[in-house]
């Protein structure tokens, strides 16, 4: 008997805005595989709403209050705002 593969997690707080603050709410708990990336956090959003990754796409990650590549390794308890593009006129 093998025993199953346990994962170390870590949970980080999801801020959205707009769109995606109509959908999910101001702000959840989310919890990633430790050693988790932005990048991962965005794919999973998207998984959850398929239709909303093209908007994930055009989105910035801001972490702890500083815009963030999406190779960042994020951190527990790390705060993490997806930042939508904007259009003026």
């Amino acid at each position: 008997m093998t025993t199953p593969h346990v994962y170390e997690t870590i949970e980080v707080r999801l801020l959205y805005f707009a769109q995606l603050r109509d959908r999910f709410g101001e702000s959840e708990l989310f919890s990633l595989p430790k050693g988790a990336r932005g990048q991962d956090l965005m794919s999973r959003l998207g998984e959850r709403i398929p239709s909303l990754v093209p908007l994930l796409k055009a989105s910035r990650l801001a972490v702890n209050c500083e815009y963030a590549d999406r190779d960042q390794v994020l951190q527990e308890g790390d705060e993490v705002a997806i930042i939508l593009p904007v259009s003026g006129g």
